[in-house]
């Protein structure tokens, strides 16, 4: 596990960072307010295109953010986290974890609420009320999964490297990891109580997951897109994110 402070974070300036939350908030607004399936005139599909379209906002600004780094600072791809051999490492685990998710969600939210009148809370796109309806479930839930990543891994690059290093650059590491959990969910703009809470325990997770992982974000994106797809599925629906 790895404890150090990545060493090129005292490289970057309040124009880096400006630079680099302008982008991020940009594609994060732009992908709010711009009602994507009004546009199309696909309303029955609403909340996949505007998934569609938030992953395409993010594909574009890991992009300019790689592309600034490498050629402006002259990082490697590992210096931004992108490391395969800790997510080769850590996969099983991961795995695990998120089967363990995946289970609790479906036992003890998605059976007991389907059978509720909850919808304006609780709006998934499965209602698992037999093993055939979960098996069914699977395929499309593999299907999305590289979109799912592509958003979790946006995040995962703003909350470990411009958010938690940012912090851990000059404060204790534990208050760092509070700091950077609590502000995770204005940086993704949840600002509902009950998801600030859940956005919370995910960014703390996220965080521990990166610092263990050999500071790689691919470990904590994967787990994201899992959380993500398994609350979106089963639990919120196209919406959640």
């Amino acid at each position: 596990m790895s404890t150090n402070k990545i060493k090129w974070i005292n490289r970057i300036n309040y124009k880096d960072i400006i630079i680099i939350y302008t982008l991020w908030y940009f594609s994060l607004i732009f992908t709010r307010f711009f009602d994507f399936a009004s546009f199309m005139q696909v309303p029955d599909l609403s909340g996949f295109f505007d998934l569609l379209f938030n992953f395409a906002a993010r594909l574009i600004f890991i992009s300019l953010i790689f592309l600034y780094f490498v050629f402006i600072y002259d990082l490697t791809f590992k210096e931004l986290g992108i490391s395969f051999k800790s997510l080769t490492k850590k996969f099983v685990k991961i795995f695990i974890y998120l089967i363990i998710l995946l289970s609790l969600v479906i036992f003890l939210i998605n059976l007991p609420m389907s059978t509720r009148n909850l919808s304006n809370v609780f709006a998934p796109i499965y209602k698992v009320f037999s093993m055939e309806t979960f098996v069914r479930s699977i395929l499309p839930l593999l299907l999305v999964f590289p979109i799912f990543f592509i958003i979790a891994l946006s995040e995962q690059l703003m909350l470990n490297l411009f958010v938690y290093e940012i912090f851990n650059y000059k404060l204790p590491k534990i208050i760092s990891k509070l700091f950077a959990g609590l502000f995770f969910s204005f940086l993704i703009y949840q600002l509902s109580p009950d998801k600030i809470i859940i956005y919370f325990i995910f960014a703390l997770i996220s965080i521990t997951l990166y610092e263990r992982a050999d500071k790689s974000i691919l470990v904590p994106s994967f787990f994201g897109a899992g959380f993500y797809i398994i609350y979106t599925f089963y639990i919120y629906g196209w919406n959640f994110i």
